[in-house]
């Protein structure tokens, strides 16, 4: 039975881009959400938006694992 190692990576960073409640997926395949400078300075509302951020990339990160898995380990369909 194979191992699987797992990597995230998250970054917060000040920057001058308007504040978009939208999450943005960038050409890389990660995710990326602007908020506002009191949001960046609440723990809640920065994990919050940590979340909602991560979120998809994770549901993708899954769908592609499980999906090279199962073409890996093929179900024989038969019980």
């Amino acid at each position: 039975m194979g191992k699987y190692k797992i990597n995230v990576t998250v970054d917060l960073v000040e920057c001058d881009a308007e504040t978009d409640d939208s999450l943005m997926e960038l050409e890389d395949g990660s995710y990326q959400l602007t908020i506002n400078e009191n949001a960046g300075e609440s723990i809640d509302d920065c994990e919050a938006a940590v979340l909602k951020t991560a979120f998809p990339a994770i549901r993708k990160a899954l769908a592609r694992h499980l999906e090279s898995v199962s073409k890996k380990n093929p179900k024989s369909g038969k019980s």
